[in-house]
């Protein structure tokens, strides 16, 4: 496992079975949004993510829509104030054989559901797997609580399945 990884079960922010299960989507490149509150740890978490993906990938850190347009493995896209957030991860959706690993959180706001939606009436890519982390304080301490895997099927309906350990 990650050094990297490993140190968030080392502090019990998740369990072995999440982190080897998160660590193998990243290797398989898939899109990674870990969602919730900043107190619940999400953004040094996301940071060790994007580490991850960063070690063995090519990879862009976006800093604007032009750098969307950079060809890479992974998009790294933190919380990026002064912008059209939402469109920015739906154009990074709409980006093919592009995963990234982003950010959802009470100041960067988007439906995921919707963006779906919209990539799938645009391109009709059912491609790409989305794993949804959600994290959040359980007893004053923060935690990774759900992971959600998503992507789309043939009729552009999304389907959703949890992790179960």
């Amino acid at each position: 496992m990650n050094p990297m990884i490993k140190r968030f079960v080392s502090q019990e922010f998740m369990t072995e079975a999440q982190a080897k299960y998160i660590e193998d989507a990243i290797d398989r490149k898939e899109t990674v949004i870990v969602s919730g509150h900043r107190s619940a740890g999400i953004r040094p978490f996301m940071a060790t993510l994007m580490a991850v993906a960063k070690s063995k990938f090519d990879s862009v850190q976006v800093k604007s829509f032009e750098d969307l347009e950079k060809t890479c493995e992974y998009l790294l896209i933190p919380g990026i104030d002064n912008i059209d957030f939402e469109k920015l991860i739906g154009e990074a959706m709409e980006k093919p054989d592009t995963a990234f690993i982003s950010v959802k959180e009470p100041e960067h706001p988007y439906s995921i559901m919707k963006l779906l939606r919209n990539v799938y009436r645009k391109n009709k890519d059912v491609s790409k797997v989305y794993q949804v982390l959600e994290c959040d304080k359980v007893d004053d301490v923060a935690k990774l609580t759900k992971i959600t895997e998503m992507s789309l099927n043939d009729k552009g309906r999304v389907q959703r399945s949890d992790f179960k350990e």
